[in-house]
Formats: structure tokens, sequence, C-alpha cells
């Protein structure tokens, strides 16, 4: 029955004995064996399967990681591994899971090692990626066209009424004194509001950004911030060198405008910090408070839940279509995000759609 059930897994399963021997495989293991061109009629039964990760632990991560994952259940200091990773198939590239439990309810000890096909996980995730970067750049570009259309004619309209107003103001002279407050009252509504489409217009799309390039836009940025809060925010900037491309520049700003967003919303800090400079051929950002830290995602609840992994998501969703990574490491005594992007790097739309992730030199 066990054999059986074994069999009808779509999992590559195999069985170790206490010593790491294979003593068992079910009919998957067997198949891809089969087609991978092992000539070993047991298909690997009687093979120490630690020995084999160990051979190739010099020559690959995956099979060093393996080793010592089964060193560490065989000797009871750990019940589970699992670790995602690639392998060369007869199909082409395919990427597997690998996990590797100890069964307690056995009466003798053994080893379960299962390997599951994940390729078309992966390949989802990879469509995933690459849609969810399309449709950044989209929002980005939709977020540019508002604030050019209402920086060059809602502003301009309202500049206008403003002036209008002034100049009614000052040749009106004899009025009710109710007519002069309706009229002082449209003029003071008309200027709020271009003040209000403009901050808008540059909070969605800062012109600065295109026009002078990430560091005026990040300083630009600080200063509205402060201003806005009342949080004072410390700028350091090193020299920039060459100007960064448009969705770098567009990356970290977007991700410097939610980490203050969230200093704001979360830290109950003060006083932030932004710094902007170069390290081994990568872009650094790094926004730090001394807040009260960063409640995470799987604690927060309602509202809070929803703007911390949204806006974290989002933020690191950024980075990644472009090479790079977000590091966030929060304590009751404040919090650091750093943005990390290659000086030259890849969109992720660049890409082609089922593309994975490229194969190592070995596999274990």
């Amino acid at each position: 029955m066990l054999r059986s059930t074994l069999d009808a897994l779509s999992a590559h399963i195999a069985v170790l004995d206490e010593a790491g021997t294979i003593i068992a495989v079910n009919q998957a293991w067997r198949a891809f064996a089969h087609a991978s061109g092992y000539a070993d009629e047991n298909h690997g039964v009687g093979m120490n399967y630690l020995a084999v990760c160990e051979r190739a632990a010099s020559l690959s991560q995956e099979a060093a990681r393996t080793a010592e994952a089964l060193r560490e259940i065989m000797a009871g200091a750990r019940s589970e591994f699992r670790m995602e990773y690639p392998c060369r198939s007869p199909q082409g590239p395919r990427w597997f899971q690998l996990r590797v439990t100890r069964p307690d309810q056995a009466p003798t000890r053994r080893i379960v090692i299962a390997h599951e096909d994940i390729t078309e996980v992966k390949r989802t995730q990879q469509e995933l990626a690459r849609l969810s970067g399309r449709l950044m750049h989209l929002q980005d570009e939709e977020r540019r066209a508002i604030a050019r259309e209402l920086h060059d004619t809602t502003a301009q309209n309202l500049l206008a009424i403003t002036l209008n107003a002034s100049r009614l103001h000052g040749q009106v002279r004899d009025v009710e004194e109710s007519a002069r407050r309706i009229l002082e009252e449209t003029f003071e509504l008309a200027e709020q509001s271009l003040q209000e489409v403009r901050t808008l217009s540059y909070l969605l799309h800062p012109p600065l950004l295109d026009d002078v390039g990430l560091t005026a836009a990040l300083s630009w940025l600080a200063r509205g911030f402060s201003a806005r809060s009342g949080i004072q925010v410390d700028v350091a900037i090193e020299g920039s060198g060459e100007p960064l491309s448009r969705p770098i520049a567009t990356a970290l700003y977007r991700v410097a405008q939610e980490a203050l967003s969230n200093v704001h919303r979360h830290s109950g800090s003060k006083r932030a910090r932004l710094a902007l400079y170069r390290t081994d051929g990568s872009i650094q950002l790094d926004i730090v408070d001394d807040g009260t830290g960063l409640k995470a995602p799987v604690r927060a609840t309602g509202e809070d839940a929803q703007l911390i992994g949204v806006g974290i998501s989002g933020m690191r969703l950024r980075l990644e279509q472009l090479g790079g990574r977000l590091e966030i490491r929060s304590s009751p005594l404040g919090t650091w995000v750093g943005a990390s992007v290659p000086a030259q790097s890849r969109s992720a739309n660049e890409h082609s759609p089922g593309e994975l992730p490229k194969m190592p030199p070995d596999e274990p």
C-alpha cells in the first residue's frame, strides 16, 4: 500500500535509511532517472545520497546546503529542510523544490527526499512580475501625463482666475462690504486651489526628475515633506556622477516617497535622514528614522496592514524589476530602509515572458 501510494505521487521521492543510503524510490523518480539517461537499473537504490551531495558541495551551493541539512536531520537537530533549485532535464531547464523530512511516527529512522517540479510555477511568477512591472511603468507614464496636464492647463487657468480676481479687487471700490468679502474669499480660494494643484502635480511626477535629475527631485521631496508633516528630514547626497536612467531615477524616487510616507504614518519619529550615494557599481538610497519601528505586516491589522503590505511590496517589486533589492531593518529604536539598484540595469519588461532565471554551472 505504501509503495503504491508513493508511485501515485508526481513528486520524485526517495526514502533514505539512517545513514543516508537510498532504500526505495517511487515511479516518478525512476521515470526521471530513465529520461535523464541514468544507467543504473536500480535507479539509485543502494547509493548514499549524502555522499553524492558532499562530493558535489564544492561545485554547487545547493548541494552544499542539502548536505548540511541532511547531516542536521540525521543528527536530530532539525526535522525538515526545503529549497528551490534549477536543474537541467531532457525537456530543457527546469526548476524543482526539494523537501527533506524525517517522519516522527516511523518505527525506524527514515528520511524522505521529495523533488517536485515547480517550473510552471516559476514561469507564472516570472510572467506576473513582468506584468506587474509593465503595470507600474504605465502607472508612472499616466502620472506623468496627469501631472503635465495639471501644470500646463488647470494650474494656468487657476492662475488666470487669481489675477483677474486681484485686478477686480483693485478696481471696485464703492461696493458693499459683503460683496468685497465675497471677492476676497474668491481670491483666497483661487490661490489656495492653485497651490494645491501645483503640489499635487509635483507629487504625481516632479518635473525636476526629468529636467534636472534625481538629486534635485529628492531634495525637493524632502523639503516639501518636512513642510507638510513637521518631520525634519536631513538630506545627504554624494556626487551622483553620470545621470541615471529614467527607470532607475523613477524607482528610487518612488521608494523615497513611500518610505517617508511610512515614517509619517507609522514611526512617530520627528526626524528622518535620506542619503543617496554610489557603492560598487550600485546606487544606494537609505531612509532612516528613530521612531517606534515599523509594525510587521503579519501583525498589523485593518488599514495599517494594507498600507504597510502594499507599500513595501510595491517598493520591492519596483527594485526587483531593475535587478535591485530592498532591505528593511526595524526595531523599537527606529527603522532603516535601504534600496540598492545596479547603476546599469535592465528593466524586467525587456525579458521574454517565459524566461527563467539563469542556470548555474552545475546542478546538485
